[in-house]
């Protein structure tokens, strides 16, 4: 039996067979199967393993079903955040000794031409419809479509601004998410299980804030947004991140505390 759906953010449909999933390729996918396969032979769990050779008959991706759900929009708990910050902190130890090779494809992403610490390959979209869940614990991680080159602290302050649901009033209220001061302490909880030390924390804030502006252009770009729009979920996913990067700065006092501690 073969069911579709589409996949984070609409970007490809997706396709379940049985245990395995499938969707369309594109120039990248052979060195993100490498990456996967090097994942898989370090030890990390929690990525999606290639099926057979990565592809099917009629040319799709194939990989292992990982069993779970979605837990977005739902907010994670504390533990929920520390189970992520410690997933993070695994895929990077396992990614550290993969080696791409020279004439390596990775998709495009502009996160890639952020930050100035360690750069390693990894997911690039460390976000909470990217993680399968069991018991609303984070369990697996998907959709493998902006793996590359990634500052590793870039990509932890993507994992905490999304996870952690560090969005504007409106976007609270509208989802049930918890007080200020209590997602404060998530991202504090989900920086301590990571282990970021408190010398990496300065700037920490400033790069998540720098994350949401250079992405909220991105997704401009993406969707094509020009004056005559009116796709209005578009245009709503644009108006919500340019909300939070407004609110991420109206409450730096508070963040940036319990963030450096």
């Amino acid at each position: 039996m073969r069911r579709a759906w589409l996949s984070s953010e609409e970007r490809s449909v997706v396709y379940k067979r049985g245990d395995v999933v499938m969707r369309e390729t594109g120039p990248w996918h052979a060195s993100v199967h490498s990456f996967l396969r090097h994942l898989e032979a370090e030890g990390f769990t929690a990525a999606p393993k290639v099926v057979g050779s990565g592809y099917a008959d009629d040319g799709r991706e194939t990989l292992s079903f990982i069993e779970g759900e979605v837990i977005n929009p739902r907010p994670w708990s504390l533990e929920g955040v520390a189970k992520l910050g410690e997933m993070l902190r695994d895929l990077y130890r396992a990614s550290a000794s993969f080696k791409p090779e020279p004439n390596a494809v990775w998709p495009p992403f502009f996160g890639r031409e952020l930050g100035s610490s360690t750069r390693i390959i990894s997911h690039c979209d460390f976000a909470p419809w990217n993680i399968v869940s069991q018991n609303d614990l984070p369990v697996g991680l998907i959709d493998w479509e902006y793996a590359g080159s990634v500052d590793t602290l870039v990509e932890l302050a993507q994992a905490v601004s999304l996870n952690v649901r560090l969005f504007s009033d409106d976007i609270a209220e509208h989802e049930g998410l918890a007080p200020l001061a209590d997602r404060a302490q998530q991202a504090r909880v989900m920086l301590d299980a990571y282990g970021l030390t408190k010398s990496q924390r300065q700037g920490f804030f400033d790069l998540m804030v720098e994350y949401v502006v250079h992405d909220t252009a991105f997704q401009t770009d993406a969707a094509e947004v020009t004056r005559e729009s009116t796709d209005q979920e578009g245009l709503w996913g644009l108006a919500w991140r340019a909300r939070s990067a407004s609110w991420l700065l109206r409450n730096r006092k508070v963040l940036e505390r319990d963030i450096i501690g």
